[in-house]
């Protein structure tokens, strides 16, 4: 808790509140350091073996013998089972506070095939299950959210400072509790751009929601990759950008063939 002051229609007071957390955490793979990321104290585990597993520094986490954190340090050792080659192109993303990945071209990424479909109401049912899931955002609203969800209910919830430091959360968790990601939905409280389209193609989920919007590589993205691609998530509806998963009103479905 912190104490600051409130300015309300011209009168000013002093309060106490959530202010979100947040911390450098410098990782290191078999004792060569590999980046520092800004994030969340919060699910640090999930957070380093989804973002390994993301620029596919390891396949699963039977590839992990040992992952030491500490919090207070600020730092991560991980000893895999094998040497590997850390990439070493990073590329600034447009996330929170400057996201690094190392992967972001296309074409390392198989387009999708998926039968999923799902409707509307149950896409806009699943964005009010991760606000109301999402304990820290309702605390600090400085923070944002993600989720794996199927049609009925969400599986992992997971949140962070950063965007994409959420999604590689929701991996991480899918991975250490053996969930599958593929034919799922991915809900995100942030802007869908393009490198969090990728994460979700990685994952092998075919339906992005956001409660924001996307940029425009993203949409190009989707379409290449079929992806289905929701942005503006409300109660009364959704824009839908790109793909054919959502399942629309005949006569929205008449009008766009």
């Amino acid at each position: 808790m912190r104490t600051y002051l409130r300015i309300r229609d011209g009168r000013t007071a002093e309060v106490s509140g959530e202010v979100v957390r947040e911390q450098p955490l410098t990782v290191s793979v078999n004792g060569e350091r590999f980046l520092t990321l800004l994030c969340s104290p919060q699910q640090l585990e999930a957070l380093i073996v989804g973002y390994l597993w993301m620029e596919k520094v390891i396949a699963s986490p039977a590839e992990v013998a040992r992952l030491d954190v500490s919090v207070v340090d600020g730092r991560a050792d991980v000893t895999l089972t094998q040497p590997v080659t850390l990439p070493t192109e990073r590329i600034l993303t447009s996330g929170c506070g400057g996201g690094i990945t190392f992967r972001i071209d296309h074409r390392l990424f198989p387009r999708l095939h998926s039968t999923l479909r799902v409707a509307p109401d149950q896409v806009t049912a699943r964005m009010r299950d991760l606000f109301a899931a999402a304990v820290h955002y309702k605390a600090s609203r400085g923070i944002h959210g993600a989720a794996l969800a199927d049609a009925e209910r969400l599986l992992v919830v997971a949140e962070d400072v950063g965007r994409h430091n959420a999604v590689d959360k929701v991996k991480g968790e899918a991975l250490l509790r053996g969930i599958p990601t593929e034919d799922r939905l991915l809900l995100s409280t942030g802007r869908v751009s393009s490198e969090m389209l990728l994460k979700a193609a990685r994952m092998g989920v075919p339906l992005v929601a956001s409660r924001t919007s996307p940029t425009e590589m993203a949409v190009a993205l989707a379409e290449q990759l079929n992806i289905t691609v929701c942005g503006y998530v409300r109660g009364d509806g959704m824009n839908l950008y790109a793909g054919g998963a959502l399942l629309l009103p005949a006569a929205a479905g008449a009008a766009r063939g």
